[in-house]
């Protein structure tokens, strides 16, 4: 008898599964955001204590520098960006780094020393802290201090509402910018939302 011999049946069985993997395929992105799919390969857990420490130090809420994370990095230590931003918060050496290194006295880091999780953590969080006080006069400074971060000084205070209490978003002039704002708003209040959930269930077993 001879073996390995296709027949056509055998064509129409791989044809017919090939197609229904294309379905099943389709299906699972028409119900999934981009967002959401990308989400099952983002691991937050990780540098969780060192995010926490640094945001801690410089006043900042954790779950919104997470967000920050996502948004730049999607949590890798290691990624460079096309200006040469690096690391996790995406520090641009000549820009945040050379100007926390003037603020604070300090040596300017080199490129390298940028991949470290500690000082890039401490270099970002010192960045977004001072954009936060610059704009704490506004009812929506987060949205302000995340402009600023994206786009640099000049141009939040060109997006600055006229009223302490006015919309920010709309009056930012730049699509990327305003998608990045917007973007790390909505995951800010996600994760806000499962911190709060998960420190009520502690709060349950607590009082068992």
């Amino acid at each position: 008898m001879i073996r390995g011999r296709k027949t056509k049946r055998d064509y129409w069985f791989w044809a017919i599964a090939a197609a229904a993997a294309v379905v099943i395929v389709s299906i699972v992105f028409a119900l999934c955001s981009w967002e959401t799919l990308a989400d099952m390969f983002v691991d937050r857990g990780v540098h969780a204590a060192e995010i926490a420490a640094a945001a801690g130090k410089h006043g900042l809420d954790p779950d919104l520098v997470r967000a920050l994370i996502y948004q730049e990095s999607r949590f890798r230590s290691n990624k460079r960006g096309k200006k040469g931003e690096i690391g996790l918060m995406q520090v641009l050496p000549s820009g945040a780094a050379a100007e926390w290194a003037r603020v604070n006295k300090r040596r300017r880091p080199s490129a390298l020393a940028l991949y470290n999780v500690e000082l890039n953590l401490e270099i970002g969080c010192w960045y977004l802290a001072r954009g936060m006080r610059r704009w704490k006069k506004y009812a929506h400074c987060t949205e302000l201090a995340l402009a600023e971060y994206n786009a640099g000084t000049s141009r939040a205070k060109e997006w600055a509402p006229k009223t302490p209490d006015g919309e920010v978003i709309p009056r930012v002039k730049i699509a990327s910018t305003r998608k990045y704002v917007s973007d790390i708003m909505k995951r800010y209040r996600k994760y806000a939302g499962e911190t709060a959930e998960a420190e009520r269930g502690n709060s349950a077993i607590g009082k068992k």
